[in-house]
């Protein structure tokens, strides 16, 4: 491509036509004589320092922040610096140039929210792939074109690797892409230039303090879906937001001042929502609601999936979709990591959920509870990740002492944190409410006791990492999966 259209729009000088760029990249491992390095990352707080390993690697043109391409020159001479008053800004005009622009070629849904994020877009997902439309998807589990599976990075991978992935979408037959938006990625500018057609705001609550600071700053974060929505270039935008959200007035107060994008609502509770979901049924074998005059079913259980199908649902209605037609691809659905079961011949229940955030918590362990036989018992095995949000963790260990019968407080990715610290932190939450506890580092051996203290009926909940399959100690990944470690738990006391 030429090198003056992909600066076009970046705000750097554009040189004149006929050079020839073969490929662009922001990682200077990438790069040789025939790349365009481009010095902004959605990972790394600067990128500028890399240019000269792309330099020593045969590189020698570059887009940079302006301020820095004098002293830039001086340590790569001979190489060509395209100054762009706003890095971030010129990495998505020049990601979509060089990738013709490719989430204006697809329908694109975007969620975001605290929790749900994934089952609802494994929901529109497999909903679109039923009926035969051919569709992405970008999330925390894994990322699809069509049917073949990518492994996940990111939540929301950077700008480059976005568009790059979209085109590779678009060159595949997709028309539609189903996408995670983080509040991360949202703060970082990491979706910044994507055309959306359908937005979602799941629900808000207490998470990612380390990153934010404050709730408030968390939420703004989570608000520019709005922004982003009313960039895109598609004739009609739409948000959906869930009623039962706890910020929800706030949320709709901002969809007023932003008329240029539509916006409808989705409650289990409020018949005046836009989506009301009706005559809810939960069982431990799935969960149905009704929906426009149509009964929808899924194999998941528990109220917050209600909530995040039908989250999903409003979504596809809003794309022209009918209820009717993609509701039954949801009969089987399944989502790993996000209330699954370990089946078993022992009579008990064991779910396997990613519930590591104050709000989670209590929602899962409230939708297991309200299914539970009488007598039954709740075994919850949950901790929290190092490194990460350190206000959260009493309030995890209060919410799973007040709402089990029984907590074993364990790790859950210590990182390099020490890990009886962390769970010190935690007990501090649950000790003040006299629940009968205990703490177990291992985590193993913490998914091994609760299994063997459960009886016939009895559910135990082993919350926090769901679909992850490390477990990250000091800086290194270690093999870890739940799933795994609850069946072999099972087979020890069978």
């Amino acid at each position: 491509m030429d090198l003056a259209d992909i600066l076009v729009k970046t705000g750097a000088e554009v040189p004149a036509r006929g050079t020839r760029i073969a490929r662009i990249e922001n990682d200077s491992r990438k790069c040789d004589k025939y790349t365009l390095y481009i010095a902004a990352s959605g990972y790394v707080e600067d990128a500028h320092p890399f240019a000269t390993d792309a330099f020593a690697r045969g590189c020698r043109r570059f887009l940079v922040q302006a301020k820095r391409a004098k002293e830039l020159a001086v340590v790569c001479p001979g190489a060509s610096f395209y100054a762009a008053p706003d890095i971030k800004h010129a990495l998505a005009e020049a990601s979509k140039a060089f990738y013709d622009d490719p989430s204006s070629k697809m329908t694109l849904y975007g969620i975001t929210g605290t929790s749900g994020k994934t089952s609802t877009a494994f929901a529109v997902y497999t909903a679109l792939r039923g009926m035969s439309v051919k569709a992405g998807l970008v999330g925390t589990i894994e990322y699809r074109v069509n049917d073949r599976v990518i492994p996940a990075t990111n939540t929301t991978p950077d700008l480059l690797a976005l568009n790059r992935l979209l085109a590779e979408m678009v060159s595949e037959g997709c028309s539609a892409c189903v996408m995670e938006i983080s509040s991360h990625s949202l703060a970082l500018g990491r979706v910044e230039g994507l055309s959306f057609d359908i937005g979602a705001f799941t629900n808000f609550s207490q998470d990612h303090l380390d990153f934010h600071k404050t709730m408030d700053a968390y939420f703004e974060a989570k608000l520019g879906i709005f922004e982003l929505l009313a960039s895109s270039v598609k004739p009609r935008r739409t948000l959906v937001a869930s009623r039962e959200s706890a910020r929800y007035p706030e949320i709709a107060v901002r969809a007023e001042t932003t008329p240029s994008v539509s916006f409808v609502s989705t409650s289990l509770a409020d018949s005046s929502a836009d989506y009301y979901a009706e005559d809810l049924s939960l069982s431990p074998s799935g969960t149905s609601f009704t929906l426009r005059g149509e009964r929808i079913e899924s194999a998941m259980v528990g109220k917050t999936n209600a909530w995040n199908f039908a989250m999903a649902a409003a979504m596809l209605c809003e794309a022209g979709y009918r209820v009717r037609d993609f509701a039954p691809h949801w009969k089987d659905l399944r989502v790993r990591g996000r209330m699954e079961t370990v089946p078993n011949t022992r009579g008990i229940s064991v779910i396997v959920d990613y519930a590591h955030k104050p709000d989670a918590l209590e929602k899962v362990i409230g939708g297991i509870r309200s299914m539970l036989p009488e007598g039954a018992r709740l075994l919850t095995v949950v901790g929290c990740g190092g490194d990460r949000d350190r206000a959260k963790r009493p309030l995890m260990g209060g919410i799973a002492g007040r709402h089990s019968d029984y907590t074993i407080l364990t790790s859950d990715n210590p990182r390099t944190e020490d890990p009886f610290a962390i769970l010190a932190e935690i007990e501090a939450g649950i000790s003040p409410t006299g629940a009968a506890y205990r703490v177990t580092e291992d985590r193993a051996l913490a998914i091994r006791e609760a299994v063997r203290m459960a009886s016939p009926g009895d559910c135990v909940l082993i919350a926090g990492k769901g679909h992850e399959d490390y477990q990250i100690i000091g800086k290194e990944k270690h093999h870890f999966d739940d799933v795994e470690e609850a069946r072999k738990a099972l087979e020890e006391v069978r």
